[in-house]
């Protein structure tokens, strides 16, 4: 199992980075939060688009749990079928790589540790601002920030198919699906 570290002011360091395929949790680390709105400012300077459209998602914006050490973001866009070609060329020019990945309604990229592109750091869910998947990735975090009861059910839920299944990262999603579609029913 890697590890990989960044350095953060003061000394402190934080877990984050899975290599391909890879699937494991770690503890909840002090510095996801501040990484996050570090490269908030990065891709809001590079490409314009506005703070408000660029929010933390995923298991690293749930306080309390255990998570993948990815820093997941949702970058609103005005139209996901018409993104301009300069989004792409300034997120690379930060690090940022276009995935092959393909997804209804949006485009994933990824910054990795190197130029080997073995282990991924941060992961750009590009979609539609305010559209049904933007909605939905804020609801579920914000359902689960507002309910020790839903994050412990989700926590274990996700160390349930590394304890007990095997797969890959298709089938990691698959496996706790049921519980996100149950939160953002109740939600609606």
């Amino acid at each position: 199992m890697s590890k990989t570290y960044l350095k953060f002011r003061g000394g402190c360091s934080v877990i984050l980075g899975l290599k391909q395929g890879e699937i494991k949790l770690v503890n909840p680390q002090v510095g996801w939060k501040d990484e996050f709105y570090k490269t908030q400012k990065e891709i809001n300077a590079a490409t314009g688009i506005d703070v408000e459209c660029i929010e933390h998602v995923g298991s690293t914006a749930i306080k309390d749990i255990k998570a993948k050490p990815m820093i997941d973001f949702a970058v609103g866009v005005e139209d996901i079928k018409n993104v301009p070609s300069y989004i792409f060329e300034k997120l690379k020019g930060i690090g940022f790589h276009r995935l092959r990945a393909v997804l209804e309604n949006e485009i994933v990229i990824a910054r990795f540790t190197d130029d080997t592109f073995e282990i991924k750091t941060h992961i750009i869910h590009l979609i539609d601002y305010q559209g049904e998947k933007w909605n939905e990735l804020i609801s579920f975090r914000n359902a689960l920030n507002s309910s020790e009861e839903l994050r412990k059910e989700y926590e274990g839920i996700k160390l349930s198919f590394i304890k007990n299944e095997t797969g890959d990262m298709n089938d990691y999603t698959k496996y706790k699906e049921e519980f996100i579609l149950n939160v953002l029913n109740r939600n609606k």
